[in-house]
């Protein structure tokens, strides 16, 4: 008996843990990768284009093509990564005052690209299974200022874009997708990125396309992309792309240095070619952990609508507190001990209040870009804004697995069930731990 009872001590009290399987690291590059990097290394000995994507050609250019060509749109520009992508877009449709509509649940970036074009951040709150805006605090939000929506398929969560598009549409907004966390991911069968007047990508070291350091962009109309261009992309480039006479005018040196590397390029045209496998294996090994926790008390997944198909990026879950009688932070001390990969808040501090809104204090200095709103100065950014997105962060975030989890999982999903099995079997103890 005694025996028996050392086997089930927890790890957090110095006994065994459960989760011994290796976990699987990212990025992960095949040989054919590494020597698709190699080769076009060497081609740019004589070819300029492989070396750098200040204009056309090489394979920045193959990377726009196939990405437009996959997605169905006719323009794409690669850039030097996701928030590059997403201060492009902003630059395209907002002046310095004009208010643009975000989630405060999200990664600080999707907020800072409306900073950076000299917009005005208005956060509306979030669905609480979506984890994305909820149409109806974002139509709540809308002034006369307001000139964008910025919608992030959070985790790899597609948003209500049926619901947002048609708002963008009533009150003439432009609307920009961040798929940096969705790479793959569907609405009703089509690809998030194809629904807004922008779609912008990463393809970080950590997103589901690991290429280094890149992004894209797509949008479907030549004003938008040679806007978009003009904001980021080298004279070469523009000269060759941009065919309206008043935007030619504007061609200049005077610019964000955001065009792709072309070594990143090359690899992330690479690694497309396995991007539907690995989603695939991300698909499926969400799936199977969610089936091995049902009925797990303490810890629940997201109830998504039938039309969302996520490429998950990571996999949310809910913390029940109620049903454990325990603190997030003790209970997750317990599985981390147990070495479940698992973390609580991935967003932290709603970004609504952080330093930067509540002091409304940024780089441009002197209160800008509030003090080129004519209310600039009534407005702010307080505790209860966003109830929803404010409780998520404070007491139910929970993220488990991500972009790495790709290949055949069965052995760490078993050992991480098992994990939470033997912590809710003990919770009596669990609610001794410091948390």
């Amino acid at each position: 008996m005694a025996h028996a009872a050392a086997a089930e001590a927890l790890a957090v009290e110095g006994g065994p843990k459960s989760v011994n399987a290796p976990k699987p690291h990212w990025p992960y590059l095949l040989d054919e990768e590494i020597e698709t990097v190699r080769e076009n290394l060497l081609r740019g000995r004589t070819d300029w284009a492989y070396m750098c994507a200040a204009g056309k050609g090489g394979p920045a250019q193959a990377l726009e093509e196939r990405l437009a060509r996959e997605l169905d749109v006719p323009f794409a520009v690669a850039t030097a990564g996701g928030g590059p992508a997403l201060h492009i877009a902003c630059m395209a449709c907002l002046e310095m005052g004009d208010e643009a509509i975000a989630t405060p649940y999200s990664w600080g970036q999707t907020v800072s690209c409306i900073l950076q074009a000299g917009g005005v951040p208005v956060f509306a709150d979030i669905d609480p299974e979506t984890l994305t805006l909820d149409p109806r605090s974002v139509e709540a939000r809308i002034t006369p200022r307001t000139k964008a929506l910025v919608v992030v398929h959070f985790g790899g969560i597609p948003a209500d874009l049926d619901a947002l598009v048609a708002i963008a549409r009533r009150h003439k907004l432009t609307l920009i997708e961040d798929c940096a966390q969705a790479q793959g991911s569907l609405y009703k069968g089509r690809p998030v990125g194809t629904f807004g007047d922008f779609g912008c990508f990463s393809l970080g070291s950590g997103k589901n396309i690991a290429a280094g350091e890149a992004g894209l962009l797509v949008t479907k109309t030549r004003a938008n992309y040679e806007r978009a261009l003009l904001a980021g992309m080298h004279p070469a480039r523009n000269f060759a792309d941009v065919q309206d006479p008043e935007n030619r005018a504007w061609i200049d040196s005077l610019i964000y240095t955001y065009r792709v590397n072309a070594l990143s390029a090359g690899l992330a045209l690479k690694m497309l070619d396995r991007l539907e496998q690995m989603n695939a294996w991300r698909r499926r090994n969400a799936k199977g952990l969610a089936e091995r926790l049902a009925g797990v008390p303490g810890i629940r997944p997201q109830r998504l609508p039938a039309d969302r198909d996520p490429a998950w990026h990571m996999v949310p879950w809910t913390f029940v507190q109620e049903e454990v009688g325990v603190t997030r932070a003790q209970y997750l001390k317990a599985l981390q001990a147990e070495g479940v990969p698992i973390s609580g808040s991935y967003v932290g501090r709603p970004i609504h209040l952080r330093p930067v809104f509540q002091q409304k204090r940024t780089h441009f200095g002197r209160g800008y870009p509030w003090a080129a709103h004519p209310e600039g100065a009534s407005i702010a950014y307080r505790a209860g804004d966003c109830p929803v997105a404010e409780r998520r962060c404070a007491e139910q975030d929970l993220t488990m697995l991500g972009g790495a989890c790709v290949g055949d999982e069965s052995e760490l999903l078993d050992q991480i069930a098992a994990a939470f099995r033997k912590v809710t079997a003990n919770l009596e103890r669990v609610r001794e731990i410091q948390g």
